[in-house]
């Protein structure tokens, strides 16, 4: 089944669950040389179909698809497009000959009781990037979806991420379902003038973004000529198939967590050696293409300052949040704005490139009284909650960046991100990240996206 159509290319993606239930049923008959098994004339017609909620075409495409129902004895199948009927039976061709998005529609029907399916439809627009006085970047997990991003509100859109697992110099990718996903966000950012950054990174753990402690893989890949050579290979080649306007590296895994940044000189070169394979321009009329890193907050983090040995390095990104303490402390002080904003000094990677982070999510301690944790067993008392968990628990939580819950939750609120971009905007940034955009609101009043756009690109 066709899971995306651009104008460059079709790509179908066969999903195992659908297979595999298919399997399940035809093992789960018996041969009893009887007739086919009866069935009532209330049972509900089962799909078997491989179906995804949104699909993006082209003008001129063919929209393809196959279904299977059972029962089929006086089953009736039809397919429809906004309400109307335009093929009936289990397969439908259907030629894209609107710009105009729509929902796709099967039903099977049987004595008067329906099941269905429903899938949203775009057509893929020419591509014509967004104008703005500074850069806004939404941040989107593998499992994120389409209707978490507001598109009005961002220029560019980070998908989180592809991994470097092991020590083979290969790409880990994801999952079929989270492929699709890509290329569907793909499109539909482009639609809205918005380009589109795949992040690469080691293994990673929400919503902290922070490597496994002592997890060396990526750091040594990147560190072996031979192996970083595959590994540029498979970047390149995956941010071309998949239409991409950037790369960015996550450095939390190129270091040795359990002592001092390592190997320094060879990971600049695979920076360098990245930007050198990497096109500066791809389409007629797109910007150029990024190169990009994220340096997360922890106690190595200035040790980073090596990366002004990169030739090329179109964006930076800080995230000054995350900080715990074995008191109770906020994890994103505003004085952590300008600590990372000074580590590379008199560069652009300090200003114009920088990018700062602002997190849409809250630490929460739960410490009991009496309790003085160490640094061994503090996680034991920590729990993460999105920004929009907190608005459900206190009305007014837009307005804050603290709540007294447990020992206290601290977090960013409306307010609180709109201090963050202005102590950013004395330093002169290109702008600022949304960490992450499932995490936020879309409610006008409250949601951090909305605001620090607006406030930027008024």
């Amino acid at each position: 089944m066709k899971l995306l159509l651009t104008r460059k290319r079709m790509k179908f993606i066969k999903y195992i669950p659908a297979t595999l239930c298919m399997l399940l049923i035809l093992a789960g008959c018996k041969d009893d040389s009887a007739s086919n098994p009866a069935f009532d004339d209330d049972e509900i017609p089962a799909i078997y179909m491989d179906w995804a909620a949104e699909y993006v075409y082209s003008l001129g495409d063919v929209m393809k698809f196959e279904a299977q129902v059972s029962p089929s004895d006086h089953t009736t199948c039809r397919w429809l497009i906004d309400g109307n009927v335009v093929a009936e039976g289990l397969k439908i061709e259907y030629i894209i000959d609107t710009e105009e998005p729509f929902t796709l529609r099967f039903e099977a029907e049987r004595n008067g009781i329906k099941n269905f399916r429903t899938a949203e439809v775009s057509i893929a627009l020419e591509f014509v990037a967004k104008e703005y006085n500074k850069i806004v970047i939404g941040m989107l997990p593998k499992d994120g979806t389409s209707g978490q991003v507001q598109w009005d509100y961002i220029t560019h859109l980070m998908f989180t991420s592809l991994t470097v697992e092991n020590e083979t110099g290969s790409l880990t990718l994801p999952e079929a379902s989270e492929l699709h996903q890509l290329n569907t966000l793909v499109a539909l950012a482009h639609n809205n003038g918005v380009q589109v950054l795949i992040d690469i990174s080691g293994p990673m753990n929400l919503p902290l973004l922070y490597g496994g402690y002592g997890d060396h893989s990526f750091n040594n890949v990147v560190a072996s000529e031979d192996k970083r050579k595959i590994l540029i290979q498979e970047i390149v080649a995956f941010a071309e198939e998949y239409d991409l306007d950037g790369v960015n590296i996550h450095m939390s895994n190129i270091n040795n967590d359990d002592g001092g940044l390592t190997d320094t000189e060879e990971i600049a070169a695979f920076m360098n050696e990245l930007g050198q394979a990497l096109p500066l321009e791809v389409d007629e009329g797109r910007r150029k293409f990024y190169l990009t890193a994220t340096i997360p907050h922890n106690y190595q983090y200035p040790q980073y300052a090596y990366l002004s040995q990169v030739e090329r390095l179109d964006l930076i990104n800080y995230l000054p949040m995350g900080v715990t303490d074995r008191t109770p402390t906020h994890h994103a002080p505003d004085y952590l704005i300008q600590e990372h904003l000074t580590l590379f000094p008199n560069s652009e990677l300090s200003s114009t490139k920088a990018i700062v982070g602002i997190p849409a999510f809250g630490i929460r301690y739960d410490i009991p009284e009496g309790v003085t944790p160490g640094w061994g067993d503090l996680d034991n008392y920590l729990s993460y909650y999105t920004y929009a968990d907190i608005l459900n628990l206190d009305a007014d939580a837009a307005e804050k960046d603290e709540l007294s819950l447990g020992s206290g939750l601290f977090y960013s609120g409306r307010e609180g991100a709109l201090r963050k971009t202005d102590l950013a905007l004395e330093y002169n940034v290109g702008g600022i990240m949304i960490w992450m955009m499932n995490y936020d609101t879309s409610d006008p009043a409250k949601s951090l996206t909305q605001a620090v756009y607006n406030h930027l690109n008024p």
